[in-house]
């Protein structure tokens, strides 16, 4: 547990990661593959406008992504856990529907969501255990995998003794 606030929601951290250099490098790729074709065409191509505009946005979004990635956490409180992810991703789970807790290695599957070493965000299909919601640093391996009746998520906490005890 790392801290714990006045009103007995207990803060866990996630394991440590560099999952935000993924989110920047894709975003520097994705921005070099749209800027290099408009500025050897001098943007007289509609197709090299149409993909700035279609990329640069996309390039945006893993940039903030990779500035949020310090607002990971998973929130304890009496009777609900919440998984966070800056203002975009909000799970939560209320304890009486957890029916089980474990660590699991999760099988690769080629469709993915926000999963790259080091980060796994969203709902992310999995070839094992079928769709999970990913709040964590790890995308395959060592993963919390917490199961309801109804959904599947995916957390890893730096202290996951003391998270799970809690």
């Amino acid at each position: 547990m790392d801290t714990q606030l006045p009103n007995q929601t207990k803060t866990f951290h996630p394991r440590p990661s560099y999952g935000w250099a993924w989110l920047v490098l894709m975003s520097i790729v994705i921005s070099t593959l749209a800027i290099l074709p408009a500025l050897a065409t001098g943007l007289s191509s509609s197709s090299a406008v149409l993909t700035l505009i279609i990329c640069i946005p996309i390039a945006i979004a893993f940039l903030v992504l990779a500035v949020w990635f310090p607002t990971l956490r998973y929130e304890l409180e009496q009777d609900q856990l919440t998984l966070r992810y800056g203002p975009v991703l909000k799970y939560r789970i209320p304890l009486g529907n957890i029916r089980t807790i474990r660590r699991r290695n999760l099988g690769l599957t080629i469709w993915s969501t926000i999963r790259f070493p080091g980060i796994a965000l969203f709902t992310v299909p999995y070839a094992d255990v079928g769709n999970v919601k990913m709040c964590a640093t790890a995308a395959l391996n060592n993963i919390l995998l917490i199961e309801t009746e109804k959904e599947k998520y995916g957390l890893t906490p730096a202290d996951e003794e003391a998270f799970v005890v809690a």
